[in-house]
């Protein structure tokens, strides 16, 4: 097998570009670990266009029948082009960018195809391949057995350093106890213990930290590029913005244009549920729409893409009661319940936003915020629909603007719901 990752443009590792945020920095450190499996970035090039263009030559050079030497003159043609001044001599620069990039594509792309075959290969070998210069941990691991579930590979899948060139293979069972007895002995080898160090990143940028890393692990690479990429709703959001802002004064994103306020859908009124409707009633004519019961649930994609399970316990909170439609001070929500609905089946937008649980130990949370317009037809009444998964599960509302309120309020209003990362529009 070829271990170069310049001769292996498969298609996980393409995706895993391909699919990346271009996202301006002030500085390295500006995001993080997990962070890099989600955002194209270039240290300290804090215009869009330049961003782009680096990109672009990338997959010109990797995925377009180009190469490295014509990356590396490109790198030099962007940066004259933008008048972007960088540190290090050029071809140093233009190797770190190019090699990471493409190495850690190659990475995140074998582990989606590893994490694809574990019933048949559920143990993973670590490899070290660097010749030149090695890294005494990183040799010391070598040949290192563990199962494909182990903790270890969380932070120490490569690459693990600047320029590492380690591997991770997938064996199945039968080789894997080959190799363990031929080492004298009677099952996988024991994860190596982790030795955590307080570094200090960034101390001459714009955004310095003080992080934790392994020993043996270089600041920056302590994490498992694929199960980034797999899982990423477990990453922390892109924050690599807030730094190049106080450069360039300039809105979040700079290339996103806030789209027009849709137009409302007309509904009935007796789309409008009675008044006086018990929870139980209200909770059951929701579900009803989607073809679940109280009883029994279904899965349902929504209009982005994402699957959510409608079941009764979007309303209930862990006791089984109903936690936000069936309290005092909340019970006019239960006869908007249809609307409700109406907003999760087909709404007008989805934005996502990360929120930072300030409860739970600063967890991060991705919000999913369903919008839809409505206006109840010869009533000249408008409505706006909000259904919203969150650190407490999901929550509702609807609120009802009369004809005293004038097209600006009603607009101005539905543009405060929106927030985060626009991912789908009617």
């Amino acid at each position: 097998m070829a271990t170069n990752p310049a001769q292996l443009p498969f298609k996980e590792a393409i995706d895993y570009f391909k699919n990346k945020t271009l996202l301006p920095t002030s500085g390295w450190t500006d995001i993080w670990q997990e962070q890099h499996s989600h955002a194209f970035v270039v240290a300290g090039a804090a215009q869009d266009a330049l961003i782009e263009d680096f990109y672009n030559a990338i997959i010109q050079a990797k995925w377009s029948g180009g190469s490295y030497d014509e990356f590396k003159q490109s790198f030099q043609d962007i940066a004259t082009k933008h008048g972007w001044s960088y540190n290090g001599a050029p071809g140093w620069r233009s190797r770190i960018i190019y090699d990471t990039n493409i190495t850690q594509s190659y990475n995140a792309g074998r582990y989606q195809q590893m994490v694809a075959v574990k019933h048949l290969n559920p143990y993973w070998e670590y490899d070290h391949t660097s010749i030149e210069h090695p890294r005494l941990e990183h040799k010391a691991w070598d040949g290192l057995i563990l199962p494909a579930d182990d903790p270890w590979w969380d932070v120490h899948y490569p690459q693990n350093g600047w320029g590492c060139k380690c591997r991770v293979y997938a064996i199945s069972e039968y080789s894997a106890r080959q190799a363990w007895e031929a080492k004298g002995k009677t099952g996988p080898d024991q994860a190596p213990p982790i030795e955590w160090e307080d570094k200090v990143v960034g101390k001459n940028g714009s955004n310095p930290r003080t992080v934790r890393v392994p020993k043996g692990v270089d600041p920056g690479f302590a994490y498992n590029p694929g199960k980034a990429y797999l899982e990423p709703h477990t990453v922390p959001p892109l924050t690599g913005y807030g730094s190049v802002l106080k450069q360039r004064d300039k809105p979040w994103p700079t290339e996103f244009k806030v789209p027009s306020i849709p137009m409302p859908t007309k509904v009935s009124p007796n789309i409008l549920l009675p008044a006086d409707i018990a929870p139980e009633a209200a909770v059951d004519e929701f579900l009803s729409v989607f073809g679940a019961t109280v009883d029994a649930g279904v899965a349902f994609e929504d209009m982005a893409g994402s699957t959510l399970a409608i079941t009764k316990s979007l309303f209930q909170d862990g006791k089984g009661k109903f936690k936000w439609v069936g309290k005092s001070d909340k019970e006019h929500r239960l006869q908007y319940m249809n609307l409700l609905a109406m907003a999760l089946l087909e709404p007008d937008e989805i934005w996502w936003v990360w929120v930072q649980d300030s409860i739970d130990n600063g967890r991060w949370r991705l919000k999913r915020r369903y919008l839809r317009a409505f206006e109840l037809d010869g009533k000249n009444e408008f409505a706006y629909s909000v259904f919203e998964w969150g650190r407490t599960g999901w929550s509702g509302s609807t609120v009802f603007m009369g004809s005293q309120k004038s097209e600006k309020s009603r607009e101005e209003y539905f543009d405060r719901q929106r927030d985060g990362r626009l991912v789908f529009k009617k």
